[in-house]
């Protein structure tokens, strides 16, 4: 799907490597300067959506921003380049006075142009329009050249008391269900039907899964197959087969820690690659987990990562590993960084 003609320019930004541990080269693609005198940057980015050749990131402070190239002769804008602040209100949603959303943790994604928001801040909405805190499903328009890329926003189960934990964590598991995770606790909640537009209680339910060890917050989680992975304030947790928990009935849903070496420490975000790997970002730097023979490397290091909030981690279609960082540990506006890391690179560390 084309929906605008997104494109990236090409720079590249090395950071400091840790002895004794195999490193990428992360490059800076939107950041305070991009391009040379320009102001607006991202704050605190966390979750990303990319729809074709576009590029959207979740913002504690601007709600889910479109970027646009700063090359605009760039036929490869998700591969490569560089990318600035787009300007034009119709194709990002928040921001400002907090229109629909100011803070946007995570996003999922199911394959098609929907897409799933977990929204943790401004309470007051906006009267007769969609807005405020809680979890939203967002249509995007299927055709180039629409007046605005969204084709309709909907909350998914609105009357559930999810919006009052600060939902900033959200997947689509195996099963087709949502499940969210939140910033005022532990606890793992489950949708069924989450695409239903304007549910009522009765097309949609919310489950009780289970929670984090110790009932800490949540950063951000991510599917690996049946098992769901957790990044929480103070570790890496796990649950093996999510899916099948009903209820939290024997404790089935009650996360284990995974010992990753950095226990204690916040782990800011976590994603997957679908194929046998868990990456996870702590303590300034991206690590990668093989559950496989439990093996943990360094991906890349140099990030700041802002620790009471979810900060970007995804994997996109090409295997591409997007980072995000905010140097001002999210007290200031249009100071965070997004970063990423080709596919090519990944893949070359052992």
């Amino acid at each position: 799907m084309r929906l605008k003609n997104v494109v990236m320019g090409a720079a590249a930004a090395f950071l400091v490597s840790m002895p004794g541990n195999a490193q990428a080269i992360a490059d800076l693609v939107a950041a305070p300067g991009i391009p040379a005198g320009n102001l607006f940057a991202p704050h605190t980015p966390a979750g990303t959506l990319i729809i074709g050749e576009n590029l959207w990131v979740g913002d504690e402070a601007q709600g889910l921003r479109h970027y646009i190239p700063v090359d605009p002769n760039n036929a490869d804008p998700i591969n490569t380049g560089e990318l600035m602040f787009d300007s034009d209100p119709n194709w990002s949603l928040g921001g400002g006075s907090c229109f629909i959303w100011c803070s946007v943790g995570q996003v999922a994604q199911d394959g098609t142009s929907r897409a799933y928001l977990a929204v943790y801040d401004h309470a007051k909405g906006q009267p007769g329009n969609p807005g405020g805190p809680g979890v939203w499903m967002l249509q995007l328009q299927p055709v180039f050249g629409q007046f605005s890329p969204f084709a309709g926003i909907s909350p998914v189960a609105p009357n559930s008391g999810l919006a009052g934990d600060q939902p900033t964590a959200v997947a689509l598991g195996p099963d087709g269900k949502l499940y969210v995770g939140f910033l005022k606790n532990g606890n793992i909640k489950r949708i069924t039907n989450p695409s239903v537009i304007n549910p009522t209680p009765q097309d949609q339910t919310v489950e009780s899964v289970g929670g984090t060890p110790n009932g800490r917050p949540i950063r951000s989680i991510a599917f690996l197959g049946a098992d769901l992975y957790i990044a929480t304030d103070q570790g890496l947790a796990l649950v093996r087969n999510v899916a099948a928990c009903l209820n939290n009935s024997g404790g089935c849903g009650n996360a284990v820690a995974v010992q990753d070496g950095f226990a204690g420490s916040a782990h800011v975000a976590v994603t997957t690659d679908g194929a046998g790997k868990v990456y996870f970002s702590v303590n300034g730097a991206v690590h990668r987990y093989t559950p496989a023979d439990g093996r943990i490397v360094t991906v890349a290091s140099g990030f700041v990562f802002v620790k009471g909030h979810t900060n970007t981690l995804s994997v996109d279609g090409f295997g591409n590993l997007w980072v995000g960082d905010d140097p001002s540990d999210g007290a200031l506006n249009f100071s965070g960084r997004l970063w990423r890391i080709p596919a090519s690179r990944v893949t070359s560390i052992p």
